[in-house]
């Protein structure tokens, strides 16, 4: 007898922990929304504000966490995103935007050199992203970051990949009269005559 009263008295008890659970799940759900309306409207420190509460209801909430450094990002609050970031990226590893996000915030803040040792880092660990490589690459030759760009650009030709926003990448780096804008001429060439010779479907 007293057995099943314990039992009954736990069941009591997560049931209640599940219900709290659930109520602070929903309402940091429209505290997001609620968010990102703000976003868009562009009154960023008040989206931040809400962003923030609903941070305390879920600490350990992935997507309450990514809502909230976008928020910083577009508020220019950049040190209070670095923290964020990285708070975060201890808790969920895998989900590379954390450090995306950082990198982006370093940028801003003028350290360059910074943000692209951590973009380093991103593609080392998510080497088959060859869309993000070459956005990165095309970046960092906006940036004047000459090392990464190319080697991020020899890398994707290598692996036959965004070869032809490599090659252009490379030519601009070693002139119109390199090897590389011949590539990048020829690549573009059989693009265009593929184009033209696909057969036109019968309506």
């Amino acid at each position: 007898m007293k057995r099943l009263i314990l039992t009954l008295f736990l069941s009591l008890l997560l049931l209640g922990s599940c219900s709290t659970t659930v109520a602070k799940r929903e309402k940091s759900l429209v505290l997001q929304t609620e968010a990102i309306g703000m976003l868009q409207g562009r009154s960023y420190e008040g989206a931040v504000s809400k962003l923030k509460q609903a941070l305390v209801l879920e600490p350990n909430s992935e997507e309450a966490r990514y809502n909230l450094l976008l928020a910083l990002l577009a508020a220019e609050s950049y040190d209070e995103a670095i923290v964020l970031s990285d708070g975060s990226s201890l808790l969920f590893p895998a989900n590379l935007n954390f450090s995306l996000a950082k990198a982006y915030a370093l940028r801003k803040m003028g350290k360059v050199e910074q943000a692209f040792t951590l973009y380093q880092e991103i593609v080392d660990k998510d080497k088959a992203n060859y869309s993000l490589q070459a956005k990165l690459m095309e970046l960092s030759l906006e940036e004047g970051v000459v090392k990464f760009a190319k080697e991020r650009a020899l890398y994707l030709i290598s692996v036959h990949q965004e070869e032809a926003r490599a090659f252009t990448v490379l030519a601009t780096l070693e002139g119109e009269e390199s090897w590389y804008a011949l590539a990048r001429d020829l690549m573009k060439e059989a693009s265009t005559q593929g184009q033209e010779q696909r057969p036109t479907q019968s309506r």
